[in-house]
Order: structure tokens, then C-alpha cells, then sequence
């Protein structure tokens, strides 16, 4: 509501703030008809010159003399006179579309919409903004090839081609998504490729499983994690109970004492990807029947491009898994559908790295990743006989050929069969073998 006090009659550095915003208007000697100063409940108050109903046009904020803000409204209000004042509205619109047509402004605003439809969205909007940090704040049609050419020089000096070409494939696909939202008219990225120069990183990598003493140091490494938590939390009461203060609940005899142990070893015990560990939900849980049911989060994403409906996974529970989920069952927020929520905020968990990176280093494994305890699960079916299709159900492939990375597996559980039904100890050399009569 528009107050009666002139602006003449105050001065706007020493206005004060109200519960709720207010408007005071430019009226008096020398006044200029449609100036007002906004004030908003936080104190901060800006120009305005109203050049017809509905369009209004910033000035400045209230730090500007009277007399300069005056003179601007009456610029702004002869260019309404010349012009039309809906001329202003079509400015702002095209100020408002030019700021989307950048990588940053597209990114947060329009290309929201399409969160529903891609796989770990927020990771993927995340990634492309930390590679291409330079670009953010340049319009999409305007990113050149010789601006990727540096791009990939710089970056060659941190990632591989691999991931290089990941990246590119991803601001390739934001571009084109932004061309279909009608938001550019088009890109001039289309045909640039990254080529591999000899001596570059092609990120090969052998395909990385626990050893038998691995899982025992990772096991004695998440122990040790728990037991420090359970130290950490003994102290932490010991100290308010000093002040007063209203104590945190202690752990029972087999509580988890944090969400990482448990998280590790679901992870090896069902193939489950750290996504689908982070989104598990107790409604995908069926304890009476030890299984998980839920639909694979990658899975799900590659038949919705492909126009399939989603197919929902079920997963056997080992007889550890289930005593696992039990004891997280026991344990849940009764707030929370999550079976992990974030200790912090309550919602879906979406970083482990320093935690998982901890327990590695502590148990002194290398080169190992949260997808390799997958491999791992993998690499133990193999080992007890599984047949690859039976690998491919249990991991969630849609495709036999993803599985087939596990095939070499196969063939060493194979000659090791063959070794032990044939051992060495029972080879009869011909010279030694019983001659058969001539006759």
C-alpha cells in the first residue's frame, strides 16, 4: 500500500523497514509523476518510475540522490512517450530470455524441467558446471570451437580423454536440449570431437575387485570406523552431561553407530550401485521374503530413452544382507521412508567420498572405487559357480554384453574345475603306462 509521506520530505538513506513491503511516492515541488521508492521489510529499497499500469522500470537503490533518480525518471518516461511503454516490457523479455540463453542461467532455470528424465541429474548438471566453469556466463549459440580447443587443452592436464569426452558429450546434449526448449536457435559445437594424442591417458582400467585379504582389512576398517564413532559420541555426552546439557541417545550393543558400514558392505553383498544405496527406500525392502525389490535407477533411465516401460529388479538377500537391513530396520527414522537418510538433513545422502575414502586408506587398499565393491560381488558369483546370465539377473544388466566383462572369470573358475578333476599327482606317462599284448 502506497504511503502518503513524500519523498521530499524523507530522506531514503534513513528510511526504516516494516513488516511488510510499502511504497513511498515522489510528489511536491519538482517531483516527477510515477517516482516511488520500494521499501522491502529487509530495509533494502529501490527507485522505481511507473510508466503505465502494470510496467514499471528500475532506477536504482535508494543510495542515489533524489535528484539523480528524478532525472532518470524523466529520461525514461520521454522514451515511454516516444516509444510506448510496452516497449520496456518487450526489453525485459528479451533481458530475461538472454540471460537463459547462457550455460549457467539455461542450467538453472529451464533445464530444471527435465530433471525427471535424467539419470543422476544433479551430478550431471554439477559436473558440467565445475568442467566448464570458464563458459557459464557466455550465451550457448556464442561457445566456439576455439573456445572448447582451450578448454581441452587445459583439461587434458587433469582428466583422461575418456572423461574429457564424457564432458563434451554432456554440454553437447545440454545444447541441444536448450535448441528443442526453443530457448537458441542453435550451437556451433556440433562437429568437434576430442582426439587422442600419443602419450594422453585413456583412463584403461583393469577391471578391480577385493582379494580375500582386501575384504578382511575393509571389514576390520569399518569396525574400527564404528568404534571410533561409539568413542566419539561417549565423549560428546560426557561433556554435555559437565554442562547440563541434554544428552545425544547412546548406541545399543548392536547398533550402527553411522551409515557407512553398512552401506559398504550392502553394497558388496547385493551389487547394488551407490545411487540405488542412496535411493533405497524401506517400501523396496521385503524382510519377511529377503529380498529388495526396486526399479535400478541407470536401468530404469536407458529404457525410458529407449521408449520401454521400467522393470522392476528383485534382489535376493544373503543371509549377512538381511541380518544387515534387520538391524537398519530397527534402527530407522520413523520420519524418513529412506533406509540411509542424511544424518544432517534427513533427505537422500548424495556423497560418501571422504568417509569411503577414509576406511580405503585406513584398510591400505589403493586404487579401488564405491563401483568396484560392485565388481566385487560380481567376481565372488563367478568364484561359486554362477553362470553368466544368472551374474547378468542378479547385477541388473539389460544387456548380456555388460556382463560379459566378467566372462575372463568365468574361465579361470572353469580351469580351476578342470585342474581339480584332473590333477596333476594322476598323470601316467606313456613309457610308464602297461603295454597291451600284441595279440
Amino acid at each position: 500500500m502506497a504511503q502518503k509521506k513524500k519523498l521530499a520530505d524523507v530522506v531514503a538513506q534513513t528510511i526504516k523497514a516494516r513488516p511488510t513491503p510499502y511504497e513511498i511516492r515522489d510528489t511536491g515541488n519538482g517531483s516527477v509523476k510515477g517516482l516511488l521508492l520500494r521499501v522491502q521489510p529487509s530495509g533494502h529499497a529501490t527507485y522505481y518510475v511507473e510508466l503505465a499500469r502494470g510496467v514499471r522500470e528500475k532506477i536504482g537503490p535508494k543510495e542515489i540522490t533524489l535528484t539523480a533518480a528524478r532525472t532518470r525518471a524523466s529520461i525514461l518516461i520521454g522514451e515511454a512517450a516516444a516509444n510506448g511503454a510496452h516497449s520496456f516490457k518487450g526489453k525485459r523479455e528479451r533481458k530475461r530470455r538472454e540471460q537463459a540463453a547462457t550455460l549457467e542461467g539455461y542450467l538453472d532455470g529451464m533445464f530444471q524441467d527435465h530433471a525427471k528424465d535424467i539419470a543422476d541429474f544433479n551430478n550431471t548438471v554439477k559436473r558440467v558446471k565445475n568442467s566448464f566453469s570458464d563458459l557459464l556466463k557466455k550465451p550457448m549459440p556464442g561457445i566456439t570451437e576455439l573456445d572448447l580447443r582451450r578448454w581441452d587443452k587445459a583439461r587434458k592436464e587433469k582428466v583422461t580423454v575418456a572423461t574429457r569426452r564424457r564432458e563434451l558429450k554432456a554440454l553437447r546434449a545440454i545444447l541441444n536440449r536448450a535448441i528443442s526448449d526453443k530457448v537458441i536457435d542453435g550451437h556451433q559445437i556440433a562437429r568437434f570431437s576430442i582426439k587422442a594424442e600419443t602419450g594422453d591417458d585413456h583412463g584403461q582400467r583393469k577391471l578391480r575387485f577385493l582379494t580375500a585379504e582386501e575384504e578382511v582389512r575393509l571389514r576390520a576398517a569399518l569396525d574400527k570406523r564404528e568404534a571410533d564413532l561409539r568413542d566419539d559420541r561417549g565423549r560428546g555426552n560426557a561433556w554435555r552431561q559437565a554442562r547440563r546439557y541434554e544428552l545425544m541417545p547412546e548406541f545399543g550393543p548392536d547398533d550402527f553407530a553411522g551409515h557407512l558400514k553398512p552401506m559398504v558392505l550392502l553394497s558388496l553383498l547385493t551389487g547394488l550401485r551407490r545411487g540405488d544405496v542412496f535411493g533405497l527406500k524401506w517400501e523396496h525392502v521385503d524382510l519377511e521374503r529377503r529380498q529388495i525389490r526396486k526399479v535400478i535407477e541407470k536401468s530404469s533411465h536407458a529404457r525410458r530413452k529407449a521408449g520401454r516401460p521400467s522393470v522392476l529388479a528383485v534382489l535376493p538377500l544373503s543371509a549377512e544382507a538381511h541380518q544387515i537391513l534387520e538391524q537398519c530396520y530397527r534402527q530407522r527414522d520413523p520420519e524418513s521412508e529412506l533406509v540411509f537418510p542424511s544424518p544432517k538433513t534427513g533427505t537422500r545422502l548424495n556423497n560418501t567420498k571422504k568417509g569411503f575414502a577414509a576406511v580405503l586408506e585406513s584398510a591400505e587398499i589403493t586404487d579401488f572405487r564405491w563401483h568396484d565393491l560392485r565388481h566385487s560381488f560380481a567376481s565372488r558369483l563367478v568364484a561359486a559357480g554362477a553362470d553368466l546370465n544368472t551374474v547378468r539377473e542378479l547385477m541388473t544388466h539389460s544387456d548380456i554384453s555388460m556382463t560379459l566383462i566378467y566372462a575372463h572369470l568365468t574361465e579361470q573358475h572353469t580351469a580351476q574345475a578342470v585342474d581339480q578333476a584332473f590333477p596333476a599327482s594322476r598323470i601316467v606317462h606313456i613309457r610308464d603306462a602297461p603295454q597291451a599284448d600284441a595279440g
